[in-house]
């Protein structure tokens, strides 16, 4: 689904992502996991087009989206669910949610609402509140909520356990589970590298803006390297 090839990009002079090349095949939930500052965030951006890369290729369901806008790319259903939640803290809940419906036709909104109130059953029974005053975990479930009313076909998360406390850890990602298993493919960004490969079908390890290794989840999780690095084992 989501093919990147030898990406490379950079802030000015200073070199983030060198020669990065992963899939996202359609349907999976794919983990790419690594300490700060690997270039996740950075590999993020570039694909949802607030970065422009200096070279290499990014295509989406076999058409190349490296030089399309952001807008362009979430019509072709690439959402981008940013680190930090990014609320509209003075607005409610509904107004969040639908803030991520900018590209769809109003006639289209409620069943995308329905879709969404059907994973959060919660923002359904508050979505009149303000969200700034909901919890962490709740602001979260807005977040992930606002990035679904857009229709992904690929959902970017990045960081979505940040933050939270381990009981909300485990039911963010139950919510992963549940969105994957309606059909979305996801690409998660996740510095809880046991969550992430636990729940993930592949995964890639970054370190300093290379891929250092690839494969799948249960072998990244058994591999000697990570589990040394990431889990402290």
């Amino acid at each position: 689904m989501l093919a990147i090839e030898k990406l490379q990009v950079a802030y000015g002079k200073v070199q983030a992502l060198w020669d990065v090349t992963l899939g996202v095949p359609d349907r999976e939930i794919v983990a790419l996991v690594g300490a700060n500052g690997a270039g996740k965030t950075t590999l993020l951006k570039t694909v949802s087009g607030l970065l422009r890369r200096q070279s290499g290729s990014i295509t989406f369901d076999g058409k190349h989206i490296e030089e399309a806008s952001p807008p362009e790319i979430v019509k072709q259903g690439v959402v981008h669910v940013p680190e930090g939640r990014k609320l509209f803290p003075e607005l409610t809940v509904i107004d969040n949610l639908l803030m991520g419906a900018y590209t769809i036709s109003q006639s289209e909104r409620p069943q995308r609402l329905e879709r969404v109130f059907s994973v959060f059953p919660v923002l359904q029974e508050r979505q009149k509140q303000i969200a700034g005053t909901l919890s962490g975990g709740e602001q979260q479930m807005v977040a992930i909520g606002r990035g679904m009313m857009a229709g992904p076909k690929l959902l970017m998360l990045d960081e979505p356990s940040l933050g939270l406390a381990p009981l909300l850890v485990e039911e963010v990602f139950g919510v992963i589970t549940e969105i994957n298993r309606l059909g979305v493919t996801v690409l998660l960004v996740e510095q809880n590298t046991q969550h992430a490969l636990t729940l993930a079908h592949r995964g890639f390890v970054m370190e300093l803006g290379r891929i250092a290794l690839s494969g799948s989840g249960v072998d990244l999780l058994a591999n000697s390297n990570v589990r040394k690095a990431y889990l402290g084992l």
